[in-house]
């Protein structure tokens, strides 16, 4: 609108248009108006008339609110008050921590907790890499991986300083794990944290936070930035002096992500809501083609080629049940299990239209045996 009409509208007029878009606060957290707008209208950051934020490649500062980039940069901030707005719901505020990948936000997290045991079962191996670090350098004092018990087992094997590891949906086999039954376990138990790997579905398909998870990790290369070109990490909590202690963590560290791979996020945050939704549609549609293929569909094309599909939208996955009440919609990743290994390793060549390679979450269709 402009300023010229602004100004001859009543001083009751230009107030109400001003409450629309002036406080960060106003915005409603968690959609895609805030994943949009949150960055530029939180206290502190100004880029004047910038319609699109600038990319500042900058180190260090001049005597101001910053001082070295290792410590913050305007970029960063921008990035992360978005990110914290997408992940934030009315009832649960958010606060995120970005960094240079997921296992520097992984080895973050864990070295902040500083947990005795983990209990985690299966998922990235990665993760698994990052524990046995942490494990190496405690001399095998902290870290201890344990088998992640069932839900309803699990206050009864865990006990005070464990940290329970849910990857959810987990990598490769798409499992949904019961955030809320792990949590209540959790707190029965008492000083036990719950982390959530949320790589394999962002918000607004999964919220971990608002189900009582004490941190939410993000492997931002995937769905946030969303275009297989920026690597970067994030955890999200709800504890902002947690969150001011991993700044803190992360400048003695020195594991920021750069400001490329950080203006390149805050791109692609606006357009999360619509990509993720649309991978996940899809990609329930694609789970429910081949899975009419592995049951034996007369005249179905692939009939006796493909033998299991694992997605949580098929009424048939042993996660369905989990993911319905959980999530909203079962992610953009789908297993499909052939009926011969050599079929497996062959099909990733056959595709036209997916390519053979490692990674998920970003515009184009990717596969790997």
């Amino acid at each position: 609108m402009r300023r010229g009409l602004l100004r001859s509208l009543a001083p009751a007029q230009r107030n109400a248009f001003g409450r629309c878009w002036r406080n960060a606060s106003s915005l409603p957290p968690g959609t895609s108006t805030a994943a949009i707008h949150a960055d530029t209208l939180a206290a502190g950051i100004s880029t004047d008339f910038d319609v699109s934020p600038p990319l500042s490649l900058s180190t260090t500062y001049e005597a101001g609110e910053h001082v070295y980039s290792r410590l913050s940069s305007p970029t960063r901030e921008r990035a992360e008050a978005a990110l914290a707005a997408v992940e934030s719901t009315a009832s649960h505020a958010a606060h995120a921590v970005l960094y240079s990948s997921g296992l520097a936000a992984t080895f973050a997290v864990l070295s902040r907790l500083l947990p005795t045991r983990v209990a985690i079962d299966g998922g990235y191996h990665g993760t698994h890499l990052t524990i046995g670090q942490l494990r190496r350098i405690s001399g095998g004092a902290l870290s201890e991986p344990i088998a992640l018990p069932p839900a309803a087992n699990a206050a009864s094997t865990l006990r005070e300083g464990d940290l329970i590891w849910l990857e959810t949906p987990r990598n490769p086999d798409c499992r949904v794990a019961d955030i809320a039954a792990y949590v209540a376990a959790a707190r029965e138990v008492g000083g036990v944290r719950v982390v959530v790997d949320g790589t394999f579905a962002p918000a607004p398909l999964q919220r971990p936070l608002t189900l009582g998870a004490d941190v939410v990790m993000h492997s931002t290369t995937k769905y946030l930035a969303g275009h297989s070109d920026a690597l970067g990490g994030a955890l999200c909590v709800g504890d902002a002096e947690l969150a001011g202690a991993l700044r803190d963590d992360r400048a003695a560290l020195g594991s920021q992500p750069g400001a490329m791979e950080t203006w390149l996020l805050l791109r692609s945050l606006r357009t999360l809501h619509l990509r993720v939704a649309r991978q996940s549609a899809t990609a329930a549609a694609l789970a429910e083609w081949l899975h009419r293929a592995a049951s034996g569909e007369a005249g179905h094309p692939l009939s006796g080629v493909v033998a299991a599909v694992a997605h949580p939208s098929l009424p048939s996955d042993p996660s369905h049940a989990v993911a319905a009440k959980q999530m909203d919609g079962g992610g953009g990743c789908f297993a499909l299990e052939l009926s011969t290994e050599e079929a497996a390793k062959a099909l990733p060549a056959e595709l036209a239209l997916f390519r053979d390679a490692t990674s998920l979450g970003g515009v184009e269709s990717l596969i790997e045996w």
